[in-house]
């Protein structure tokens, strides 16, 4: 006999189940079997999850993991995936895994050793919710506190305390880790991570259910088995998809109405643990259970009775929370006790009253003691009840660029076209974190993130942003959103992106909330309107005008490159090449903190092209260092901080860049540019990746060295003739809509 059976349900995501297989061969594990059912496999060869290519990923696996696979051309399901699973198993222990899941470092061979060396029935580790890729989550898993990431020793810490009080036996501790600590969030039971033998398996799971379909089955186990071991060491964890929009997991499919599949699940549960027969397992199950939706009570409904749009919370939701409390033990109920036995009661009136004072409370604890930053905080509590409740001025527009750092891009041209055009009939606002910034029209300022930002956003009818709304912020129904966004997508975005290295990995679910409210979307060309659409899930009016900012490029003279250069302090006699590479995701100090290293060779440059040229340098917004140029005096200038890119591009006479967008708008000029893409394999590969493709299609050479740079710069009218056809295809593609009137066609449609 096998040792053990591992079951995988497999129906789509390829990168997933490769995390997964990862994890699963680093636990080196012997005398076991790994049996993946593949169900509902696409045999198009056109698809990138096609039959063939999961069978040559899969095969890789072989011969560390000895797998054996069941093939289904329809979706059987989880439930019945499973069960064709148990029927292959040979092993004397089972244990589940799903596909988009995987198991930290060593955490299986835990759960093996201790089957190995007590015999118990059951043994389970801890689950923990992640939205992050298996190499990031180990990452955090080791260094930092996050959501429910918690490193080992923060796990054995809190367990010691708490055991201080009350030492716990097997099956207490066992059950503490099987039923789910966010009971709304994810099954309140579950199969997974849990070492079974395979002779207590009596019953299947229920194939009948889409979703939740653990429960029966796994409570029929529990009530088989006589002896239960758990380490909360061994970590497994439980991945949320990170695009709940174009691949929603089951458990993400069931969020519209999820408290009330709740609510049927509780009572399900409640029915099976009644059945059970020992009533030390059913008083600990059902003290378990008992605790997870008082918590949920406490820290979830009352904050949705109070704030959620939607009545159903105060009705419907309500009497099923009624009914919930109703069958709570009373020894469970350690505080509140007067709000739960109102709730019981169904005392409304009572019920609000205590909850009320008890959320302020909480509110104002949060704030004082818990919250790094105690005054957005409060800033923000303010906006939220106070501000959000005043009368909406209908004439006036706020405008923020790069999160208030520039008065520049789409922003600024509507800006400047509104002002020029239609004068005192608005009240401008701009968001800019220097209050110096030179802004023509003398508009209101307001810095970022401050009581008079918060009043500002509260109380404008128009935003017009580039990039997406602070999170903090809650658009009324009654304002306009332009979101004019701020470059032609060369690199994946928002739900495209698969890899999240630096964000937040909650990076996707916001993206997908805050595209919801944006009432226009700019866009420069149809490539850019089908992306956008997709990759921000945005089914609302696009505005397909050109860009705002590009109307410079095709209105400017050549006095105002004149003025640009003069105000820069630049040499008159000199060229000028413009260097604008992007930011890396994995060149990072912590989440939303950028670094950059530079990889020309500026004193190679310098000696070989000084007598003809200068170098301007302008790094991503995102960028957290700046770059020391006091060695290239006369020769190279960082211009990262010049508001303007589009004034930069109109004195250059040569692009240097990567990855960035840039050189969509630099081609309305026409001039030359040259692509140092010295990283292209590990950027495009496993970075980021991109929707176009830089190898065939950019209006320039690929280059890979300083010294492939120079050289090209010293040939740049061979360059031109090389790329002349090239150049006016890709012209053809992406600018033929910039026409210098964007910012009249948008003006003419937002604002009728």
């Amino acid at each position: 006999m096998t040792f053990l059976s591992i079951i995988i349900p497999f129906n789509s995501e390829k990168r997933f189940l490769k995390d997964c297989l990862d994890s699963l061969r680093e636990e080196k594990l012997t005398d076991m079997e790994t049996i993946i059912i593949l169900n509902g496999i696409s045999k198009d060869k056109e698809k990138s999850n096609n039959l063939d290519s999961i069978n040559e990923l899969i095969n890789g696996y072989e011969s560390d993991l000895n797998i054996i696979t069941k093939i289904f051309d329809e979706n059987i399901g989880v439930a019945k995936a499973r069960n064709e699973g148990l029927e292959l198993a040979s092993g004397k222990y089972i244990y589940f895994i799903d596909s988009d899941d995987y198991i930290h470092e060593g955490c299986l061979n835990i759960l093996v050793n201790i089957a190995k060396e007590t015999d118990a029935d059951l043994i389970n580790g801890k689950r923990v919710r992640t939205y992050y890729i298996r190499e990031r989550f180990e990452e955090e898993l080791e260094k930092r506190d996050y959501d429910f990431l918690r490193d080992k020793k923060s796990i054995l810490d809190k367990i010691k305390n708490m055991n201080k009080s009350k030492e716990m036996t097997d099956l207490e501790s066992f059950i503490q880790d099987l039923v789910a600590k966010a009971i709304i969030e994810e099954e309140v039971l579950t199969a997974l991570h849990c070492l079974m033998k395979k002779d207590l398996i009596d019953s299947k799971f229920n194939e009948n259910k889409k979703y939740f379909s653990d429960y029966e089955f796994i409570l029929n186990v529990f009530k088989n088995a006589k002896s239960y071991q758990t380490d909360k060491k061994s970590i497994y964890a439980k991945r949320l998809r990170d695009d709940r929009v174009n691949y929603p997991s089951l458990n993400q499919e069931a969020d519209i109405d999820k408290f009330k599949i709740a609510y049927e699940n509780y009572k399900e549960i409640l029915g099976l643990v009644e059945s059970i027969e020992d009533e030390e397992k059913k008083k600990l199950l059902k003290d378990e259970f008992d605790k997870k939706f008082i918590r949920y009570y406490f820290y979830r409904f009352s904050r949705q009775y109070r704030s959620n749009k939607n009545d159903v919370w105060r009705t419907e939701y309500f009497d099923m929370m009624s009914k919930i409390a109703r069958t709570f033990d009373s020894y469970n109920i350690e505080k509140n006790k007067k709000e739960i036995k109102a709730l019981q009661n169904h005392d409304r009136k009572t019920v609000e009253k205590l909850m009320n004072l008890r959320l302020a409370k909480r509110k104002a604890s949060n704030i004082i003691f818990r919250n790094k930053n105690k005054k957005n905080a409060i800033l923000k509590t303010i906006y939220l009840n106070k501000y959000n409740k005043e009368p909406i001025k209908q004439n006036s527009i706020v405008f923020e660029s790069f999160r208030g750092d520039f008065y520049t891009d789409n922003p600024k041209y509507i800006y400047e076209y509104l002002l020029k055009n239609y004068g005192d009939n608005f009240e401008y606002v701009w968001v800019i974190n220097d209050k110096r910034t030179k802004i023509p029209g003398n508009p209101k300022k307001v810095k970022r993130l401050t009581l008079e930002y918060y009043h500002t956003m509260a109380t404008s009818k128009y935003w017009v942003l580039n990039g997406r709304q602070h999170s903090s912020l809650l658009k009324r129904d009654e304002q306009v959103l332009l979101e004019t966004w701020h470059g032609t997508p060369l690199k994946k975005l928002g739900l495209d992106l698969e890899n999240l290295y630096s964000g937040s990995p909650k990076y996707q679910k916001r993206v997908d909330k805050d595209s919801k409210n944006w009432d226009y979307l700019v866009s420069p060309n149809k490539y850019t309107t089908n992306i956008l659409k997709r990759c921000f899930a945005y089914d609302g009016e696009m505005l397909e005008t050109g860009y705002p900012r590009n109307d410079i490029l095709s209105n400017a003279d050549e006095k105002l490159a004149d003025e640009i250069k003069a105000k820069l302090n630049l040499p008159k006699d000199k060229k000028i090449i413009l260097y604008a590479p992007t930011w890396r995701d994995d060149e990072f100090f912590e989440a939303g903190q950028y670094k950059f290293t530079l990889k020309l060779d500026l004193k190679r440059m310098q000696e070989e092209l000084s007598d003809e040229y200068i170098i301007l340098t302008r790094l991503h917004y995102f960028i957290a260092n700046n770059l020391d140029l006091s060695d290239y005096k006369g020769f190279a200038f960082d211009e990262s901080k010049y508001d303007d890119i589009a004034e930069l591009y109109l004195i250059s006479d040569i692009l240097i860049t990567d990855y960035s967008s840039v050189f969509f708008d630099y081609a309305n000029l026409k001039r030359p540019m040259l692509f140092y893409t010295y990283d292209l394999d590990s950027y495009g590969d496993v970075i980021r990746g991109f929707y176009f493709d830089m190898e065939n299609n950019v209006p320039g050479p690929l280059l890979f060295t300083t010294e492939e740079v120079i050289d090209s710069i010293k040939n740049i009218e061979k360059i031109n003739e090389q790329y002349r056809e090239k150049y006016e295809e890709f012209y053809k593609t992406f600018c033929s809509l910039e026409k210098g009137d964007a910012s009249r066609k948008i003006v003419e449609r937002v604002w009728k």
